[in-house]
Parts: structure tokens; C-alpha cells; sequence
């Protein structure tokens, strides 16, 4: 009704006007013939002419009434199919034009949805392929006959770059995966002491090899409900991170947990270079790097930021304190937490 009103307010104004014109000019010729009308009858014309534009109105509204009730709804509520048009032919060719309009922009979702598919599945068959050779030079590695220091040297150097790699590609599948998160996601009771240690587990050469020692700080009572494949993964990239950070300056990194009010905390504790404050509140955004990405060239800004949307989905909290040159601390925040 307000848009009706709006669009039919001005062509009513300029109607009365007209009127009042044409009564004015028949009342001025009728006294130049020294004939003197009554007000009445002037009134009663004006009357006629107003009454008769309302009729129009009312009539064009029950014509059009659909038309400006489809036009004023809801955006996400439009359905072209069950709004036809009729009684004027502006609309009726407006409505030719959004029902145009709408198949190409279906087609074009339908388009990009399906590009979008063959991208992932190309992603998720490369990285499996990938990951067969990165398994087979592993296993000559480890069958390897190490006879001297270089050969040993060679062999570490060797488990470093395949681990790089290893690392590289487990988060180029999770980028993928994470696209849809809600049709691979299984949330369990598990106790978090158990999936901490068998992320350890999966990192121990690293941890070898950089001289670090993980101290485990969780009580075994403690349970939290996660999807485990998707909080290790992110744990991973908190635990790696905390590696990368603190080779040759620190010998240790904490993994502790605290259950208060209902709420378990989760800290990874390193004592390694620590994020710069210029930094600190940009390290969740894509592919940031900030200063410590200039001295560390491995970075590549994407792994807190998959930390955080795969934190954000499964529903739990994420928080980062550091202070350069002492260290960082990364929280995770579990919600309605009851001990066993």
C-alpha cells in the first residue's frame, strides 16, 4: 500500500490541480459573459472530479494490488513463479526482465558451485597422490644403512624437508575440507589428555630433532566433547608453530589444562621468539605473516587462520597472548564441560 501510495501521489495532486485550473477558467469566462456561478456549484464539480480519481485509484489497486505486495516483500522471500504480473504492461515487462535475470543468475551459481566441486575434488586426489610418494621416501629413509655423521645428517635433513612437505599438504587438504565442515563432522566424548599425547606422538621426530621436550600438564578426568580429526589438526598447527618458534632458544613447551565452572582451558606454552604487539591482533587473518614470517621463511599465514574457522566450527573458543623475545600462549576454550 505505501509504495502504491507513493507512486500514485503525485499524479493525484497534479490531477486536483488540473481541476481546480479548469473550474478556475470556466468560472473567469463565465463572469466575463456577466454570468455570476455559484461557490456550490463549483465545490460540487470539484467534488465529482476528486471521487472520480479515487474510483480510478481504488480500481488500479485491486488491479496491481499483487504486483506491489510481491515488490514489497522480502528479498529472500521472492518467488517469481507464484507473483505473475497482469493488468499493466510496464509490469508485466518488468517481470519478463527478473524472471530473465533470475535463470542467468541461477545458471551462473550452478556454474561456479560446479567449478567450485571439481576444484576440491582435483585438491583431495592431488593431495592423496602426494602423500604416497612423501610415505614411500619415509620408508627408504628409515631402511636407510647410515654408516657416518653425513649420512646421519643427511638422513635428519632428508625427515625435515619430507616433514615440511607431509605438514604442506595435510594443510592444503584441510583448506578444501573445511569448505564443508558440516559433512564431515563427528563430534565425540574423548578425554583431551588422550588426543594431546597422539598428537605428540605424531610429532615426536620433530621434537627429536629440534632438542624439545612437550611437558603434559592435563589430568586424565578431564573430557571435552570435539570432533577428534578436526581438534587435532588444529592442535597440530598450535603445536607445530610452537616448534617452529622456539628452535634453538627454548628446550621445553607446556601443554597444560584447567577445568573451572564448567569450562576446561587448554594452553600450548612456548617459550620461543614470541609475536610482536604490532602483530598479535592479525594473526588469525589469511595468509598474514607478519615479522616473524620475514625470519622464518617456512610461514605461511594460514595456519592460525585455519586454527581459528575450525575452532570457530566446532564451537569452541581460541585466544593468543605473547610478549616478544619471552614466548607465546595459545588458549582453547571448551564450553559445559563436566569432569568424569
Amino acid at each position: 500500500m505505501k509504495l502504491f501510495l507513493r507512486e500514485h501521489i503525485p499524479m493525484t495532486i497534479f490531477h486536483l490541480l488540473h481541476a481546480v485550473l479548469l473550474l478556475s477558467i470556466v468560472y473567469l469566462y463565465m463572469l466575463e459573459q456577466s454570468f455570476r456561478p455559484s461557490f456550490g456549484m463549483f465545490a460540487y464539480l470539484f467534488v465529482i472530479s476528486f471521487v472520480c480519481i479515487m474510483i480510478f485509484l481504488a480500481w488500479r489497486y485491486w488491479r496491481q494490488s499483487h504486483a506491489y505486495r510481491f515488490l514489497s516483500s522480502d528479498l529472500r522471500q521472492l518467488d517469481m513463479s507464484t507473483h505473475p504480473f497482469s493488468g499493466s504492461p510496464l509490469l508485466l515487462a518488468f517481470q519478463k526482465l527478473l524472471r530473465s535475470q533470475y535463470r542467468y543468475y541461477i545458471q551462473e551459481i550452478q556454474t561456479l558451485h560446479k567449478e567450485m566441486d571439481d576444484a576440491s575434488l582435483f585438491m583431495n586426489q592431488w593431495v592423496h597422490q602426494m602423500k604416497t610418494p612423501v610415505s614411500v621416501m619415509d620408508l627408504l629413509l628409515q631402511n636407510f644403512d647410515i654408516q657416518d655423521q653425513s649420512d646421519w645428517e643427511f638422513v635428519n635433513s632428508m625427515r625435515e624437508e619430507l616433514e615440511r612437505l607431509h605438514h604442506g599438504l595435510e594443510l592444503a587438504l584441510y583448506s578444501e575440507r573445511i569448505k564443508r565442515f558440516s559433512h564431515d563432522f563427528h563430534v565425540k566424548r574423548l578425554p583431551l589428555k588422550t588426543m594431546v599425547n597422539h598428537v605428540i606422538q605424531h610429532y615426536k621426530r620433530s621434537f627429536i630433532r629440534n632438542r624439545i621436550h612437550p611437558i603434559v600438564e592435563i589430568p586424565e578426568t578431564i573430557f571435552v566433547e570435539t570432533d577428534p580429526k578436526w581438534f587435532q589438526f588444529a592442535l597440530s598447527q598450535i603445536v607445530t608453530n610452537a616448534i617452529k618458534y622456539s628452535k634453538d632458544i627454548s628446550s621445553q613447551i607446556v601443554l597444560s589444562a584447567v577445568w573451572r565452572e564448567n569450562e576446561v582451558f587448554l594452553s600450548v606454552q612456548d617459550f620461543g621468539v614470541g609475536i610482536p604487539k604490532q602483530d598479535i591482533g592479525r594473526v588469525f587473518e589469511p595468509f598474514f605473516t607478519g615479522m616473524n614470517g620475514r625470519r622464518f621463511r617456512e610461514s605461511t599465514g594460514m595456519g592460525l587462520y585455519l586454527v581459528k574457522q575450525i575452532v570457530d566450527h566446532l564451537g569452541h573458543g581460541i585466544a593468543i597472548s605473547s610478549e616478544e623475545g619471552k614466548g607465546t600462549t595459545v588458549t582453547i576454550t571448551f564450553s559445559n564441560v563436566t569432569k568424569m
